[in-house]
């Protein structure tokens, strides 16, 4: 194999990798859900995961949303983790 076919070959890689590129970035919203076990009112340890749905929405441009749901929202508060041990 010479040099020229092997530099051919790498820029066919290199424009079907960049017309992937815009296929990455299209990609639809993700939401999640995250129960939490403690109440709003303890705002260190519910205000955390708070902090934590923004930080990601900021750090996503938006596509990747948390919404925050205190203890009892979705399921009971001690719920949220199974006392189950693997």
């Amino acid at each position: 194999m010479d040099r020229r076919s092997v530099i051919k070959r790498a820029g066919i890689a290199g424009v079907l990798a960049a017309g992937a590129a815009p296929a990455v970035h299209a990609q639809a919203a993700i939401r999640w859900r995250l129960a939490s076990s403690f109440p709003k009112a303890l705002d260190t340890i519910f205000g955390a995961a708070e902090t934590f749905a923004k930080k990601v929405n900021e750090m996503s441009g938006g596509r990747f949303t948390i919404s925050v749901h205190p203890a009892g929202e979705l399921m009971p508060a001690f719920g949220v983790v199974s006392p189950e041990v693997v």
